[in-house]
């Protein structure tokens, strides 16, 4: 049973609290295109709000208690009269709430106390960002119930960042929040970090089916991985003086690189020069495949994947943890490539370990899900669809 239903929630939430909810909200997940790990150096990105959702059954309250009951875990209760974390809180779902309740308070809008009886169809861990979605899930309650639905897009997304850099402790981007916060495809420019150029596409290619992965393997043990690959640009970036890589022209970057191979002066650590070329190429990727969309030339955008992927597992090094190929979002995508003749494989997210994306044309989809479910198992994989919305009230 779909658990994130109005029907069900709805229900739920009448069990629980003794009254009907006055409105029910859902917000998908997200799953990356193109664009690995640019985001955190301000670069570009094609992300896609997916199907697989959380839902929430929500009332005002009288009082400034914000009370969430949501299936799975344990119910959090706050003031919001009082934002700042307690001892515990830090890295928690109650953390979470507290800090995107923090930035819409700081950015001006009105907030207060509210039940909400929440669900979700996102397994943990399979990298369509439940905590984003929860994130902005909650944003839009409070937009919902005490803003007129007044508060832009990418307020909340923001909302949802802070909350997880401030309060959670997770050093994300902002390409989480917006996938999950704008609907269908877009493509994002991050050269103004402040102000994120988010452009809306109509994807063409009808006969594609987005199919996920779940590779297995805890993310919990590896967010040093992960800070790694945006210290590795930025220590780039700081040897021409800048801040992130989108301020470094590529030219001045391969001047360099030429230099080192012809005199052998070495100017950057070879992994951090590698993770460099990586964002300075995808960048370049993310701009083919969005002319491809745009001229339904769908040959060029699989393509594009592919040499994504292809560098993500070469300049990044974030297809495996170092010598733990079994296992890995790697060795899946080896697995899946080998099974598919006129498609794209590529890594969806951080990386290291997680999930991997298929795009599977019509003719091969059925055969390929089958043998995809027979060796990684029947819940491991998941076909997407595009969400036409962000967070909303159905």
């Amino acid at each position: 049973m779909n658990k994130a239903n109005k029907e069900y929630l709805v229900k739920k939430y009448h069990e629980r609290f003794g009254e009907d909810a006055s409105h029910y909200l859902d917000c998908g997940g997200r799953f990356e295109i193109l664009g690995n790990h640019t985001d955190h150096n301000h670069g570009l990105c094609i992300v896609g709000t997916c199907d697989l959702c959380v839902g929430a059954a929500v009332s005002k309250r009288p009082d400034d208690i914000v009370y969430i009951v949501s299936e799975g875990h344990n119910d959090i209760c706050i003031d919001v009269k009082s934002l700042t974390l307690e001892k515990g809180e830090y890295g928690s779902s109650s953390g979470i709430v507290k800090g995107v309740i923090d930035y819409i308070r700081n950015a001006g809008y009105k907030f207060g106390g509210f039940n909400a009886y929440m669900s979700s169809d996102i397994a943990t861990g399979i990298g369509v960002s439940s905590s984003a979605a929860f994130e902005l899930l909650i944003g839009q309650i409070v937009n919902v119930l005490f803003n007129k639905g007044n508060i832009d897009k990418l307020v909340l997304a923001k909302a949802g960042q802070h909350a997880e850099n401030k309060y959670f402790g997770k050093k994300s981007g902002l390409l989480d929040q917006i996938g999950v916060a704008y609907g269908e495809v877009n493509v994002v420019d991050f050269g103004n970090i402040d102000k994120p150029n988010v452009i809306h596409v109509d994807f063409p290619f009808k006969d594609l089916h987005f199919i996920l992965i779940d590779t297995g393997g805890s993310h919990s043990e590896l967010s040093d991985y992960y800070s790694s690959i945006p210290e590795s640009m930025f220590e780039v970036a700081k040897h021409f003086g800048a801040k992130v890589l989108r301020e470094v022209k590529q030219s001045e970057f391969d001047a360099e690189v030429l230099e080192e191979k012809e005199h052998g002066h070495q100017h950057f650590d070879p992994v951090d020069e590698h993770r460099a070329t990586h964002f300075f190429l995808e960048n370049k990727r993310v701009i083919d495949a969005f002319k491809a969309i745009k001229n339904n030339d769908e040959e060029t955008f699989l393509r594009m994947i592919n040499e994504s992927q292809h560098s993500s597992q070469n300049n990044l090094f974030n297809t495996q943890v170092e010598n733990q190929y079994a296992g890995s979002p790697q060795e899946a995508v080896d697995y899946a490539n080998a099974h598919i003749e006129n498609g794209a494989v590529k890594i969806n997210g951080g990386g290291f370990a997680g999930s991997i994306i298929c795009f599977v044309r019509d003719n091969e989809v059925k055969s390929f899900v089958e043998k995809m479910k027979k060796r990684f198992g029947e819940d491991k994989v998941i076909e997407l669809h595009l969400r036409k919305d962000g967070p909303c009230v159905r």
